[in-house]
C-alpha cells in the first residue's frame, strides 16, 4: 500500500512542485493572445477561451485533496499586453465565470421547481379525472406526473448539491494564481 502511494507521489512530482501541503504548477503559454477568444466582445473587452480554465480544472482533478494548488501562469510573450492588463483580464474573466455559474444555477433551480409543480398538478389532475373505464389513461398520466416530479427533484436537490460540492472542491483547492513573464 505504501509503495502505491509513493508511485502516485512520484507521478505527481513530475508535474507539480510539492512543498508540504502546497503544490505549484506552472502553466506555460507562448503568447497571451492564445488564451483570448477573438470572437467575443469588442476591442475593449477580452474574454479568455476555455483553455486556461480547463487546464486549471485538470490540475485540480490530478492533485490529491490534501494539497492546496498554487498556479503560476508563465507567458513567454505578452505581445501588446502588459502584465497588469493580463492580470486584470484574468480577474474579469473569473468574475464572468462566477456570474455564469450563478446564472446557470438559478436557471436549473427554476426549471427544477417548475417540473415539480407541473408534475404535482398532473398527478393531482389524474386523481381527479380517475374513472374505471379510462384506467389506462389514468396510469399513463400518473406515471408522467411522477416522472416530472422525479426529474425536478433531481435537478433541484441532487444535481445542485453535486455541482456545489465540485465548485467548493475547486475553490478550496486553488490557493494562489500568479502571472509571470518567461525570462530566458
Amino acid at each position: 500500500m505504501k509503495k502505491k502511494k509513493q508511485i502516485e507521489l512520484d507521478i505527481i512530482k513530475h508535474y507539480f512542485i510539492l512543498n508540504e501541503n502546497e503544490a505549484t504548477l506552472e502553466l506555460v503559454y507562448d503568447t497571451f493572445s492564445e488564451l483570448i477568444n477573438p470572437n467575443f466582445g469588442n476591442d475593449k473587452i477580452e474574454k479568455l477561451n476555455e483553455k486556461l480554465l480547463s487546464d486549471i480544472k485538470e490540475a485540480v482533478s490530478m492533485l490529491p485533496r490534501k494539497y492546496k494548488l498554487n498556479i503560476r501562469i508563465v507567458i513567454k510573450d505578452y505581445e501588446n499586453y502588459s502584465q497588469n492588463e493580463c492580470e486584470d483580464i484574468i480577474r474579469q474573466n473569473v468574475k464572468l465565470a462566477v456570474y455564469n455559474a450563478i446564472k446557470e444555477n438559478n436557471k436549473k433551480l427554476c426549471i427544477g421547481w417548475s417540473l415539480i409543480g407541473v408534475g404535482a398538478l398532473v398527478i393531482l389532475l389524474s386523481y381527479i379525472l380517475r374513472s374505471q373505464e379510462y384506467e389506462l389513461w389514468f396510469d399513463l398520466i400518473n406515471i408522467t406526473g411522477t416522472l416530472f416530479v422525479w426529474e425536478g427533484s433531481y435537478m433541484t436537490f441532487i444535481e445542485k448539491n453535486l455541482e456545489t460540492k465540485a465548485k467548493r472542491a475547486l475553490t478550496k483547492s486553488i490557493n494562489n494564481i500568479t502571472i509571470e513573464e518567461k525570462k530566458d
